[in-house]
């Protein structure tokens, strides 16, 4: 009797240990589950470049919040692949041009069929003014003052511009021939077209190998002041008819580039800009957008301080994106909050 009795009390307290370690058990597993940070996959460029400190800012205003989770730069061939990626769940968030939202949405070149689904998280610049650098004695001898006038008195023309097929590229053939010019007929007039990134592209001009250099950047750019140095030069203006159709087609912004923005530019150039977003998907993780969007919305100047273009940044402008909705857990950004 006293042998069973003292087995049955001992089986009571195994399984009141069991249960109690088993509880400790859970407990410490959804401590560690709460406690395991996000890693938000973020699709940007090429190393090294804006994106990419761009990637590390957002990284820092993260880790102000959780410093258990962190945003992986991911690098890419630019917007038109990230939106995809990020459409198909391979990227939890991406950097894109507007320009290519656009395109994507309609499912233009070089995509197959539309990818919809993109939804905004924050604006991050819009004031990479597409720039028409000409070399001056050039302008000079054919009277050059807008791209419309390329197409006038059938001028041989050496043109430089950014990698074929991607935003920048698109926008400068597209800005042309509303001008009146296309590429085609530069090429049958005897001149040239050269697709280089902006390194390159900077040295062919440099190395006078080309008239007119075009590219979506920042004001200031070290590869325009590289070719400044070795070059006298000038910049053209766009007509406004042709800046109401980029935004119209491309979701561009009208720009205007100050005299004296360089030493060398002695008066205002009308032009268009490139802007560009972080975006997700509606298919994307809601507490990693909810996550990077308060970031965005609480420590702003993480973002400021990657780079001296960067400073213009704020939450007014992070809300402005109209071309797709935001993300229903952007709030934070998108509401003001």
């Amino acid at each position: 009797m006293n042998l069973v009795s003292g087995g049955n009390m001992e089986a009571r307290i195994t399984f009141k240990l069991f249960f109690l370690l088993l509880g400790l058990t859970l407990a410490l597993l959804a401590n560690q589950t709460s406690a395991k940070g996000q890693n938000i996959i973020l699709c940007g460029g090429s190393p090294g470049g804006l994106w990419s400190l761009l990637g590390a800012g957002l990284n820092s205003a993260v880790q102000k919040i959780d410093s258990s989770s962190v945003v992986t730069y991911q690098t890419s061939s630019g917007g038109f692949a990230n939106l995809s990626q990020t459409s198909s769940g391979k990227c939890d968030v991406s950097i894109a041009h507007i320009g290519e939202i656009v395109i994507a949405e309609k499912g233009s070149e070089p995509f197959s069929a539309p990818v919809t689904g993109t939804r905004a998280i924050a604006l991050l610049y819009d004031w990479a003014p597409m720039q028409w650098l000409v070399d001056k004695k050039f302008a000079e001898k054919h009277r050059l003052k807008k791209i419309s006038d390329l197409s006038k008195g059938n001028l041989k023309i050496d043109l430089v511009v950014n990698r074929k097929g991607i935003l920048p590229s698109i926008l400068a053939e597209s800005s042309l021939q509303k001008s009146g010019m296309t590429f085609e007929e530069i090429l049958n007039l005897g001149g040239s077209i050269q697709y280089q990134g902006s390194k390159a592209a900077s040295q062919i001009m440099q190395d006078r190998k080309a008239d007119i250099w075009v590219n979506a950047t920042f004001i200031g750019s070290g590869k325009i002041k590289a070719i400044a140095k070795v070059r006298d030069l000038t910049m053209l203006s766009v007509d406004n008819s042709v800046v109401e159709k980029m935004s119209e087609e491309f979701g561009s912004k009208p720009f205007v580039i100050k005299s004296g923005s360089y030493i060398w530019l002695a008066e205002d150039v009308e032009t268009f800009g490139a802007q560009a977003a972080l975006v997700g998907s509606v298919r994307s993780d809601d507490a990693k957008i909810e996550l990077i969007a308060k970031a965005i919305s609480l420590y702003p100047e993480e973002i400021q301080k990657v780079h001296p273009a960067m400073r213009s940044f704020n939450l007014e402008l992070a809300k402005s994106v109209t071309v797709v909705p935001y993300h229903q857990k952007a709030a934070a950004i998108s509401k003001g909050n």
